[in-house]
């Protein structure tokens, strides 16, 4: 529930602002957050199953 601009997502809950890249925080907040392996196929965005699944364990 993140806001997106450019390349980067901020969480309106923590005013993080995170990489859509890379995953790791940016500016003075120090961290990274989970990253899932994803395609886009014309208007679809697949992500990979397995890491869905990894996640939820």
């Amino acid at each position: 529930q993140g806001i997106v601009h450019g390349h980067s997502v901020t969480c309106p809950l923590h005013n993080w602002v995170i990489s859509l890249k890379t995953g790791e925080a940016q500016g003075a907040d120090h961290g990274c957050t989970h990253k899932i392996p994803l395609r886009i196929e014309g208007s679809r965005i697949l992500l990979a199953a397995s890491a869905l699944m990894a996640r939820a364990a």
